[in-house]
């Protein structure tokens, strides 16, 4: 006869195939966490003569290996001079003596203060505008597509999650809820997914490396790539996981006492610290503040979580032993604990949103707070079931097993039990979206007013817009017109722009632009007095006698 996986395992592996969806969804970081504020040569422009330098200028400060930024010719070919170097959140890179005429691509990659890469590139032009492949500036550090590695990188966390926090709070519980006779709650099952935790963080490594150097896997084996990417704190916060895990696999099976209960209550309580150490809290301010609320945000989900699959295992081995007092009792002894973790989850969570988020416009207009909201309904969903458990069931399955003789309620505990699954499934959706969170900009900084870009098509090619610093009052208005190939187009040599914000019934304005090169015009200074969305409809003329139109619409705020 097949032997059948224990109900927990079955629940189990359902909840990391939901991660996985979820993860896999949601998985690749299209939002970095160091922003591109400024850059000199600016974006698109057309210098007279060539600089001697590219300067970037991040958000925050940022580090970046000798070759992380690229100055490549139309053809492909490198004129950057000397490996660029960073200072805070300015990035320089030398030039290589006289550049000839033409357009110029300046790809970079760096990595920013909460140890995560961010990439990007932008063009500039000497004397004259020439047109440059997409595949110059996508292949600049290799193939160009890092899709593979973000989502391989986000399952990765979110395992590492899963089973870190589910493996050190199976422990502490455990051993909380542990009698008298009772085997070990270090059992086979917490060691293999302490032991898949360790793989997980360690396979992050080279992942890490590719997204860092952009030239795949094989880049783990140059050191000056591996430390970068272990940068930030990254090193220690893995290996203060890992070496959590570690004393947690070291001890499955034996004898619970002593040095060994010792070691393995260690290791549940260092486990889940790690991952508090790296990430959004390195540019959290206060730090310390941040640092903290993390720490027992992981410390309480740890518990909750870990606790679910040890109070369910001690359920299942009572109540198989005729014992559904004592059943009854590890219920009873957790449900006061997940109380606790509760509010520790509130309370902590609250300050981290608050630090990350800092405002509903955030919350509701950038993918971190989207996100951080399906997590906070999800958490909400979780605690109703276990509100549901503590209030209703458990008062029916305690009062059945203290009757003389003992009544085991076998319908009331089918349904707690089946409800403990639901919670821990629950919590491991919820440690998935987890993973993608610490993977995106957070709500605060992504909200930050900065320049912004919209796109149109016109005629037979298109329109880029962008407004800086998109803020109401003053604003510089750049606007690129590229032709069917993608080149800038030169043919266009008059354009008017009109301005309105039809919510509030202001405009139209009327404004003429400059031209500040072949298909660039420019409005400096341009007033919008007003947030909200504006439309800006351009219009250029190819000849005396035709024009053209397109309409953008721009966020202010």
């Amino acid at each position: 006869m097949p032997r059948r996986r224990p109900p927990l395992l079955r629940w189990g592996l359902a909840g990391v195939l939901v991660v996985l969806a979820v993860v896999a969804g949601w998985g690749s970081p299209a939002d970095a966490h160091a922003e591109l504020l400024s850059t000199d040569p600016t974006d698109g422009t057309l210098l007279p003569e060539a600089p001697s330098q590219v300067t970037l200028q991040f958000t925050e400060d940022v580090d970046l290996q000798a070759d992380g930024v690229r100055v490549l010719a139309a053809e492909g070919e490198r004129v950057d001079a000397s490996a660029a170097t960073a200072s805070g959140p300015t990035v320089t890179a030398p030039l290589d003596g006289e550049l000839d005429d033409g357009t110029y691509v300046v790809a970079w990659r760096v990595v920013s203060a909460d140890g995560h890469p961010v990439r990007g590139s932008f063009t500039f032009s000497v004397g004259v505008q020439t047109g440059v492949s997409a595949e110059v500036a996508e292949g600049a550090f290799g193939s160009g597509d890092d899709t593979i590695y973000e989502v391989v990188g986000a399952v990765l966390r979110a395992l590492a999650y899963v089973t870190a926090l589910g493996a050190a709070g199976a422990v502490v519980i455990g051993t909380e809820l542990r009698r008298e006779g009772d085997p070990t709650p270090v059992g086979r099952l917490v060691g293999i997914a302490a032991g898949l935790g360790i793989v997980s963080l360690l396979a992050l490594v080279p992942v890490q490396a590719a997204l860092v150097s952009g030239r795949g896997l094989r880049s783990a084996t140059d050191r000056s790539v591996l430390a970068l990417a272990l940068g930030d704190g990254y090193a220690v916060a893995l290996a203060t996981t890992a070496l959590g895990l570690l004393a947690i696999v070291v001890t499955t099976g034996l004898p619970y006492r002593g040095t060994v209960r010792s070691l393995a209550m260690a290791g549940g309580l260092v486990a889940p610290l790690g991952f508090a150490l790296a990430g959004h809290t390195r540019t959290m301010s206060p730090m310390i503040v941040g640092t903290v609320a993390d720490a027992v945000h992981l410390y309480a989900a740890a518990v909750w979580f870990g606790g679910l699959l040890a109070v369910a295992a001690a359920v299942r081995r009572r109540r198989a032993a005729d014992d559904p007092l004592g059943a009854a009792e590890a219920v009873a002894r957790f449900s006061g604990v997940a109380a606790f973790c509760l509010a520790a989850l509130a309370v902590a969570g609250g300050v981290m949103g608050w630090l990350e988020v800092g405002g509903l416009d955030p919350l509701r207009s950038t993918t971190y707070g989207r996100l951080l909201g399906a997590k906070v309904v999800a958490v909400a969903a979780i605690a109703a079931l276990a509100g549901w458990n503590r209030l209703r069931l458990l008062p029916r399955v305690a009062a059945a097993a203290v009757e003389d003789p003992p009544v085991d309620d076998a319908r009331s505990w089918t349904a707690l039990v089946r409800l403990v699954r639901l919670e821990a499934v629950g919590i491991v959706v919820v440690l998935g979206l987890t993973a993608v969170l610490v993977n995106v900009t957070p709500a605060a900084d992504a909200y930050r007013p900065g320049q912004v870009t919209r796109s149109a098509a016109l005629g037979d090619g298109s329109v880029d817009v962008t407004v800086d610093p998109a803020t109401p009052g003053r604003n510089d208005v750049h606007i690129y017109v590229f032709d069917a190939s993608g080149a800038l187009d030169g043919t266009y040599t008059e354009a008017s722009v009109r301005l309105e914000l039809p919510a509030e019934d202001v405009g139209p304005f009327d404004r003429e632009p400059v031209a500040a090169g072949p298909g660039h015009f420019l409005l400096v200074g341009t007033d919008l007095p007003l947030a909200g969305a504006w439309d800006l409809t351009l219009t250029v003329k190819p000849d005396r006698f035709s024009e053209e139109q397109a309409t953008v619409t721009v966020p202010v705020r």
